[in-house]
């Protein structure tokens, strides 16, 4: 709905630190952006300094297309425009107000999932849990985003930019939906694109070596996700893993209530303790100051029993029945890419999963090692123009873990892939792997050497259906390529 600029102005100065340069009328504005291509007659352009770009550097293309108003950082240098030039502190704070102003307010009941590993699944599941209670459910996260009807559409990046999330936000309201779960990636809060959304509830999986190559060391890749709960309130709850050592520093920023939960940690207010686990998923006991009851998850491993834990004690600090949240765990029949078992009735088990850090990797074969009578066989890689810290450790770990490993690409983009797998391999000490650059041929090559009952883990990609090199991405899906290589095997015996 078209708003007064003068208005605007006078709502934006109420919050913020302003200086206001040039003469502000009652000209009727039609939305905001941050992206000076975006922009047309009667929209006001918010410049906003990124990683790669400078929206500064933008200002003028934004006037000769139409901008209204501009927002500019206090320390940008040029003041004389065509149009009002307001000056702030954070750019990126007023885009979400402006935002507000012209959407409204987000669904009711807002939760935010961060952490290095399990924040997709535990996303996955909350939303079924809400299912369960009868309510309109949307979620958002590295999969997609969801409305109530279940089907996954595609988003670019696991948390979306400020403006692309406000609207989706206000298109779930619209549709009805009043709870929606969302994963806070380190990027997405330390570039305040969940910023001044109200969440009823925050949840910290665990922190484990990742993104290094944006926030430099593991201090500030702690502080970023530390972030998200010192934006908490007084009636929101931090629901937060305390086996994990870094939830020390997550319970220290936190400003909402505290709930903890664990599978070790007995201190915790909500303890999960294993009942069973194999491949067709796990049961546990969930102790909580609500009650003991037992759970069954479709989902197998150890690391699903956290994700679980998580997104029930979430669900529990905020008003669900115990019913709605055991049914709702017991509906996720599978999350793609994570821990996805490919069966076509062979004699071996194929697991397809994200596993794309040190910890995730150690977790996914350390699960399929518990769970497997006969030999564990990995296939990974790891991405090209990312952390290369974590190169050698993952060699390390899939050879010390696996009993054989098959090293190959994984969106290689701008380096040279042999490369890469130098790096990986600079870490082993066994000889129990074999390099083929080629990633199909690499699966091909580990579901051909399978045997009965042993296990083929194929990770670093999980729900991914893409390979990017340098000059070209293609299309590529491991689950699609595991199939085929199965199917080959079953024709061939049959």
């Amino acid at each position: 709905m078209p708003k007064k600029l003068s208005e605007i102005i006078e709502k934006i100065k109420s919050e913020f630190d302003c200086e206001v340069i040039g003469d502000i009328t009652n000209s009727i504005v039609f939305g905001v952006t941050s992206d000076s291509r975006k922009i047309d007659i009667g929209k006001i352009f918010v410049a906003i300094k990124g990683v790669h770009s400078d929206g500064h550097n933008f200002i003028e293309q934004a006037i000769d297309n139409g901008a209204i108003c501009i927002f500019a950082n206090k320390n940008h240098s040029e003041r004389n425009f065509s149009v009002p030039l307001i000056l702030v502190d954070d750019t990126r704070e007023v885009l979400v107000s402006l935002l507000k102003i012209f959407l409204g307010e987000p669904p009711e009941k807002l939760y935010a999932i961060t952490g290095t590993n399990g924040k997709t699944t535990t996303t996955h599941i909350l939303w079924h849990i809400f299912k369960s209670a009868g309510e309109k459910a949307g979620s958002i996260g590295t999969l997609g985003y969801m409305f109530e009807d279940g089907i996954a559409r595609k988003l670019a990046i696991t948390t979306p930019g400020a403006e692309s999330l406000w609207n989706l936000l206000a298109e779930m309201r619209n549709r009805g939906i009043t709870s929606v779960a969302m994963e806070a990636s380190s990027h997405g809060i330390d570039q305040k694109r969940v910023w001044g959304l109200k969440f009823r509830s925050a949840i910290f999986t665990n922190l484990t070596e990742d993104h290094l190559d944006y926030h430099g060391d593991m201090k500030n890749y702690l502080m970023a996700k530390a972030k998200l709960f010192e934006q908490l309130e007084d009636n929101s709850v931090a629901v937060i893993n305390i086996d994990d050592p870094a939830s020390k520093t997550i319970i220290e920023a936190n400003r909402g209530e505290l709930l903890t939960y664990a599978m070790e940690n007995k201190d915790a207010d909500v303890l999960a303790k294993p009942i069973s686990m194999d491949f067709s998923g796990s049961k546990f006991r969930l102790k909580s100051p609500w009650g003991e009851f037992d759970v069954d998850i479709k989902i197998p491993g150890r690391f699903n029993i956290y994700n679980a834990a998580g997104a029930a004690a979430a669900a529990l600090a905020t008003g669900y029945e115990i019913e709605d949240i055991i049914m709702g765990i017991k509906s996720v029949k599978s999350v793609k890419g994570r821990f996805q078992t490919i069966d076509l009735g062979q004699n071996f088990q194929v697991i397809v999963d994200y596993a794309h850090t040190p910890d995730a990797l150690r977790n996914v074969i350390s699960t399929a090692r518990e769970l497997t009578e006969g030999k564990v066989i990995v296939v990974f890689g790891a991405g090209g123009d990312r952390d290369r810290q974590k190169r050698p450790i993952m060699g390390k770990i899939a050879t010390e873990l696996a009993d054989f490993v098959v090293i190959t690409s994984d969106n290689p983009r701008t380096e040279d892939p042999e490369e890469i797998i130098d790096m990986i391999v600079s870490g082993v000490d066994r000889k129990n792997f074999v390099r083929i650059v080629d990633r199909k041929q690499a699966i091909y090559e580990a579901i051909f050497s399978a045997k009965s009952g042993d296990t083929v883990v194929i990770a670093g990609k999980g729900h991914e259906d893409y390979q990017i090199f340098a000059e070209r991405t293609i299309h590529f899906d491991d689950a699609e390529i595991a199939r085929e290589a199965i199917e080959n095997i079953l024709q061939e015996s049959a």
